[in-house]
This record gives C-alpha cells, structure tokens and sequence, in this order.
C-alpha cells in the first residue's frame, strides 16, 4: 500500500479519494487490518524466522542463536516474553511448530530437531534432539507435524525425512521421501494425509501419505510451479493450492489439484499487479476464504479467495518501515487463534499481533480494483497519442485517464467504463517536439483506486540521415530530441523509403546515443531506416512511452 499513499499527494483530490484514505484510516500502515500488540522479544538485531501459536501463547523463532520466544498473548494488546528456549548449543530455529504441548523446533546450523516439552510453556524443557545420527538432519529449514508423524526438510537435498513422533521422547526414522525436485525441498505442508512439497527447482509434488507409518508414499501429481518455489499450502477441502516464489519476480499460484495428476493453474498473485511494495512473498496460509501472505517488506498481504481464479486483496499490514533491500520484513504468519489475533513474525520488529475481523465478510465491490498495468503511450501523429494498458481487475468500476502537460498539474482527461484497455488522446498538440504529454491509467470502485506508473512521452528524434561507407555497411545519425529516453529504437526495411515492405527493429541504442553503424549488409541493395525514442518508468510496474517516427532515410550499398 505504501506506493498508492506516495502517490496520492500527486493526484487530483476528490470523492475518490477522500472515500480510499478513509478505508485506510483503519491503520497507520495498513487497509482494513488493525495492529493489536507487538513485541521484539531479544534485543539487538536478532533476525526473527517463523511464527506458531497454541492456546495463549505464541511461539517464534531467532536465527541468530537467541532460541525460541515464548510469549503469553492471554491479553493480546499486552504480550510479554514468558520464557524462551535456548540449547547450550544456541541454534538457528527458523521454523517452529506445536502441537498438543509438544514443541518441534527446527534447528538450521547443526542442532537437528530439539522435540520440547512445553506442557508449562513458562518451563520449557527438552525431550529428545533428533540428529543424523538417528537418522534425521542436523540441519533443518522447515518441518512439519501432522497426527502422529514428522515431516523434515533441510533446504538443501530433494529428500524429505520422515519420524513416528506417537512417542516424542523416542522418535523412531520411518522412512526417506526422494521428491522430484532437481535441486532442494524448501518447505513442507501435510493436510488430509496429502504431503506438497515445494522444491527450490520447480517441483511441487502432492503425495498420498495415508499409511506413511507402513506404506511407501504415492506420488499423485508433480506441479511445474516454477524456479524457487519456496512455500505452499492447500484450501480445506483440498481442491486448491497456493505456491508462493521466493524471488524478486515471484509470485503467488493458485492451482486446482481436484485431479493431482492434472494440475492446473488458476490465477498468478503477482506484487505489480496490486501495488505490493516488497522483496518477494514468503510464506502462504489458507484459512477458510482468505489467503494469508507473509510479503517480507510489505508486510501481511490478505487475499479474498472465495473465487480462486480471482483473488482480490481485501486487507493488509505492513511491518516494516524500510526500503525495499535484501530480505527484511515479515517471514511470518500464523492466523488459526483467531482473525482477531493474527499473529506475524518480523524478520526486525519481532512478534506482531493484528486484528483482521473487518476483512472477513468483504465483497469484491468492497475493495479497491487491482491496479492496471503494461501502460503503453504510442505517439501517432504531432496531435495523438494512443494508450494501452492491461486490465488486471475483475471487480472495476472502470478506469480514469489521467495527464499531465509538461511540469504542470494533473488533470483527469477521460473516464471509461470496465474492462477497456485503451483510449487516445486526440488532443496532444506538439507531443511529437515541444510539449511533453504524461500520462497514468487509475483503475476505480467506490471503495478506492490503484493507479499505473507514469509514462511521459520522449520527443521525436529528427535529422535521420543514412550514409552508405561500404558494401555491407550504412552509418545512420540523427538528432536527439528528448531529455526522458532510455532508448532508441532503430528500425530497417528493404527497398527505398516510398516502397512497402516491412519495418524489423534491428537494434537498441542507449540514452542519448545519436547514430549507429548497420552491417552485414548486402551489395548494391537499397534500405531505409527510421529511429524512435523510447522511454520507461524507473520502477516496476514498469510504463512504457514511444515517440513519433523520425523522418525515413534510405541508402544504398555500392
């Protein structure tokens, strides 16, 4: 949310926007979920890992060997630090899990999977620390408990390793799971008696682990979910998944697994598409209708998936008040005490508890559109400009085009209705040479608007001249215009310049680059030429904007 806020202030006031600041009043720093506690439980830069909670407490994890907080949230708006695990031997615990009092904390740098007694969370105490010595990993990323068995996943082989844990104090090795992964398994989820697994090659594998204790496990499907696939998790009913990748182009994917065999992709989450200010997504958690999604420095991100094919963000929370660099933020999320007690790890600020009732009961029509991308500003002639963009919404009222003439104010041009992807404007006079045209695309509904990036359109270049130097080489030189291009475009064609043929772009040329050297060319053959200048916005989600065609120009090769 923190990119709509900065541009807010650049905008044309009015009802819309009076009627979105007042939906995200709710929280100085997020929509419709509300901060009720927090806590940074270890002091200094202690670099928190997951988050679990069972009864009136809450369990999160330190990889910079400050154990496991374990904090009473009894009263939620007052958490405090109750007590803490913390081995001789320290440990990194990214990953926390408790069922039933029993704690499985999993240690990344050496210290296996402590299994803790957490009866009287105040007191806590080991059980049995599984290692490879007794089959298991020394190193664990991520585990998971389901009945009876415990699932280990080390980040850095394709194997899953398998425990009974009927007995915590004497876990017996049931088996190795060797996925189809061609890297590692990062993250493991088991719900139903189904194991996904989410492979950092690509891999997500659905296994049928019903008789796990005695029966080698069915592969039932293999998801092409894409590179880094980092965490999962399926809706109750087991029809949908949700993949998240972590990368700086990753997303979140739904998929329908009813036939496992058959996957079949829904819908791609993706951080341009809503505005979503961060790194990459961590960790997805399905609860009932809502998606929960841990989005490192932007914080909780909550999706409305009753219509899986069309997620709409409904709610969110940010945690973190810093640039977007490295990893940083919320790691994350565990929603199952409640909606009015989420609670969120981050990666700096520690144990955030927030309230997320308002979210639970909200319609489409009741959450601002997704924001258009792929913004296009195409210069057609001296007095037009045709604009493109990408509908990425379901749920519009429709889309607002907005433009800016030179370095004056912003001023609202034309309002389409929903579902349109284009619009010219007739009315740019001299966009080609002395007046610079900016345009953006809002998307609206009476709950809000989301906006595309800017796109200003670049001056044409002129003065193209093409020289003929040898058999197989024409040097072209023209005059830059512009003070906003990234690039120029050069295009060719065969034949002198009144022929038809068609146009190829044949190459690229940096900023304020002025000619460019054609070869390989053929012997006494004729070609004509034509250069654009080409601009995009500094950041994603980018907007493009192109000039008018330079005058053509044709040599011939001796």
């Amino acid at each position: 949310m923190r990119f709509i806020l900065s541009r807010f202030n650049r905008h044309k006031p009015g009802l819309l926007a009076l009627v979105f600041v007042v939906i995200l009043s709710s929280s100085a720093k997020g929509g419709n979920v509300s901060l009720v506690g927090q806590l940074d439980p270890f002091p200094g830069d202690d670099r928190y890992g997951d988050v679990w909670g069972e009864g009136n407490y809450a369990y999160i994890g330190s990889f910079r060997g400050s154990g496991v907080g374990i904090i009473d949230i009894s009263t939620p708006s007052a958490p405090f630090l109750a007590a803490y695990y913390e081995p001789a031997s320290r440990g990194q615990f990214k990953d926390v899990q408790v069922k039933n009092g029993i704690g499985y904390f999993a240690s990344d740098n050496g210290g296996g999977l402590h299994i803790v007694d957490l009866s009287n969370p105040v007191a806590p105490g080991l059980i049995f620390n599984i290692t490879s010595a007794h089959g298991g990993y020394d190193s664990i990323h991520n585990l998971f408990v389901s009945g009876n068995f415990l699932y280990e996943a080390d980040s850095r082989t394709p194997t899953v390793k398998v425990f009974d844990v009927s007995n915590p104090a004497s876990p017996i090795f049931v088996r190795n799971i060797l996925t189809t992964d061609p890297k590692f398994i990062h993250d493991i989820t088991v719900v139903n008696n189904r194991l996904y697994t989410s492979g950092w090659g690509g891999k997500t594998d659905i296994y049928d682990v019903t008789s796990i204790g005695t029966v080698t496990p069915t592969l039932l499907g293999s998801i092409s979910s894409g590179r880094a696939s980092h965490s999962n998790w399926v809706t109750d009913g087991g029809r949908f998944l949700a993949s998240a990748r972590e990368s700086s182009s990753g997303d979140v994917r739904i998929y329908d697994i009813s036939n496992p065999a058959s996957p079949l992709l829904v819908s791609t989450i993706t951080k341009d598409s809503w505005g979503i200010d961060a790194l990459s997504p961590h960790n997805p958690v399905i609860m009932g209708n809502l998606l929960f999604v841990s989005w490192y420095q932007a914080g909780l991100q909550v999706f409305n998936i009753s219509d899986p094919s069309h997620p709409i963000l409904v709610g969110s929370y940010d945690t973190f008040p810093g640039p977007v660099a490295g990893f940083d933020g919320d790691w994350g999320v565990y929603p199952f005490l409640g909606l009015d007690k989420v609670l969120l790890s981050d990666m700096d600020g520690g144990l955030f508890i927030v309230d997320v009732t308002s979210v639970a009961n909200l319609t489409p029509g009741e959450v601002p559109p997704a924001a258009p991308t792929n913004l296009r500003a195409i210069s057609l002639s001296s007095s037009k400009v045709n604009l493109v963009w990408t509908d990425n919404s379901t749920n519009e009222t429709g889309f607002e085009v907005w433009r800016r003439v030179n370095t004056g104010s912003w001023q609202l041009l034309a309002t389409t209705g929903p579902n349109v992807t284009k619009y010219q404007d007739t009315t740019a006079y001299g966009n080609d040479s002395t007046t610079s045209y900016s345009y953006f695309i809002r998307a609206f509904n009476n709950s809000g608007f989301r906006d595309t990036n800017v796109a200003v359109v670049p001056f044409a270049p002129t003065g193209l001249a093409a020289t003929a130097i040898s058999p197989s080489q024409i040097d072209l030189s023209w005059t830059d215009r512009s003070d906003n291009e990234k690039d120029f475009e050069v295009h060719r064609k065969p034949g002198p310049c009144s022929a038809t043929g068609s146009w190829t772009r044949i190459a690229i040329k940096g900023t304020d680059t002025t000619s460019h050297s054609n070869t390989g060319l053929t012997p006494g053959t004729t070609y004509s030429y034509r250069v654009r200048a080409y601009y995009r916005s500094p950041a994603a989600p980018y907007a493009n904007a192109y000039s008018l065609w330079s005058n053509c120009a044709e040599a011939t090769t001796p």
